[in-house]
């Protein structure tokens, strides 16, 4: 298993209390990377914290302002061009304008502006290319092996 690019590493580096909220339909192949990711963490810091807000994450959004976190960091699926597996930090201005964390109700980057307005916490979106989104459970390899990266790498934390 490689490590995680630089650049993801710095954008991923925890501030103060720190959230990772995880997004995703497990039901729907690589869609499911988010929850898959925040079912594994077990960070070591206890001023950080894992939400999994599933296919609606506009739910957890009080919650997450309740935590008062310094930094918050989404993950989900994003389709952005790439080849399945890599991961890229997508700034918040563009969640709402790719084809990125398509599967859910509400549009992300409202939501999560309102928390970061609230919060004033510095807000990283980093999404995974899938390979599918098809009704199915289970993430593929390349999909599979970023989110062994990205477990490892919070589970440091």
């Amino acid at each position: 298993m490689s490590p995680l690019p630089a650049e993801i590493s710095a954008a991923l580096a925890p501030r103060g209390r720190t959230l990772l909220i995880t997004i995703g339909n497990p039901l729907r192949a690589d869609d499911g990377v988010g929850p898959y990711v925040g079912e594994r963490v077990r960070f070591r810091d206890p001023e950080h914290t894992v939400i999994n807000a599933g296919t609606t994450p506009e739910n957890v959004a009080q919650r997450a302002i309740d935590l008062r976190p310094d930094k918050i960091i989404l993950l989900d699926a994003a389709r952005f061009g790439g080849a399945p597996g890599e991961c890229r930090v997508i700034p918040l201005e563009d969640i709402s304008r790719q084809t990125v964390l398509s599967t859910h109700s509400f549009p992300l980057g409202v939501t999560f502006s309102i928390v970061r307005e609230d919060t004033g916490a510095e807000l990283t979106a980093l999404g995974i290319e899938p390979g599918s989104m098809e009704f199915g459970e289970g993430l593929s390899p390349e999909v599979e092996r970023t989110a062994a990266e990205l477990i490892s790498y919070f589970n440091s934390l």
